[in-house]
């Protein structure tokens, strides 16, 4: 009895010790040591609770507040948001961005670079920002920023040398718009060019134009039956009597 009794206690004071390691490497993601190993790829680590997770902005130096396309610019604005343009209806495609920029006494460079479906580049642009610390101020969750404006328009069917452009978006496909401002990627747009709109063909007319005669004698007349027999006004006999003579 008394040795039945030694060998339980024995198991559970060595069994307690890997239970509660088991459940340590559990929590901490990795594989317990009592259980069968595991592949790598099927252990999912848990992600923080909601208490864990702090607010943040962007990367905290440059936050992108707009990114669109458009057809055109009314004072510096989109007139409208479209990220489909048509080869025979379109003839050229603009750029708007917003983005903040915390104040600092260093000047920014952003630049824009567009890329056709087969990833090549056909324009890039640059333009420096100064921060200022006095206008323009915009305050969230304790950071100010400073909000800033770029704008650029490529021609479909010409190049606008102004704002680097190299080729034209004339390949039907998916373009890309990618965004960088001091060497970091802050943004990425996209829009479509497509071959053309699905019009339907004009209708064709089947009934023959309706033609008023000249006037009501036999010269009017010639003119509504295609290869008719020309028509003399004097009589037949008359004609005959006519040509007797000259013989």
């Amino acid at each position: 009895m008394n040795t039945q009794l030694f060998r339980i206690l024995t198991f559970l004071i060595l069994a307690i010790p890997s239970l509660a390691l088991a459940d340590l490497e559990w929590i901490t993601g990795e594989t317990p040591k009592a259980t069968n190993e595991k592949p790598a790829s099927t252990i999912i680590r848990d992600a923080p609770g909601e208490e864990n997770h702090t607010i943040t902005t962007g990367n905290q130096d440059v936050v992108v507040s707009i990114l669109t396309t458009c057809t055109k610019l009314v004072n510096n604005y989109p007139a409208d948001s479209v990220n489909y343009f048509y080869l025979d209806k379109n003839n050229q495609i603009s750029y708007y961005a917003y983005f903040l920029i915390k104040p600092t006494s260093r000047i920014h460079t952003a630049t824009v670079e567009w890329y056709s479906p087969s990833n090549v580049r056909i324009a890039k642009f640059d333009q420096d920002f100064r921060v200022s610390f006095v206008d323009r101020l915009l305050t969230f969750q304790n950071e100010t920023y400073q909000w800033f404006m770029l704008d650029m328009t490529l021609g479909m069917d010409h190049l606008v040398s102004q704002f680097g452009q190299t080729g034209l978006p004339r390949d039907v496909g998916l373009y890309t718009i990618r965004l960088t401002v001091d060497g970091q990627l802050v943004g990425i747009s996209f829009f479509y060019v497509k071959p053309g709109e699905n019009k339907k063909p004009a209708p064709v007319s089947t009934v023959s134009p309706s033609i008023t005669p000249a006037s009501n004698d036999a010269s009017g007349m010639t003119g509504l039956l295609p290869m008719s027999t020309p028509m003399s006004k004097e009589s037949i006999m008359k004609s005959a009597t006519g040509i007797g003579k000259l013989k």
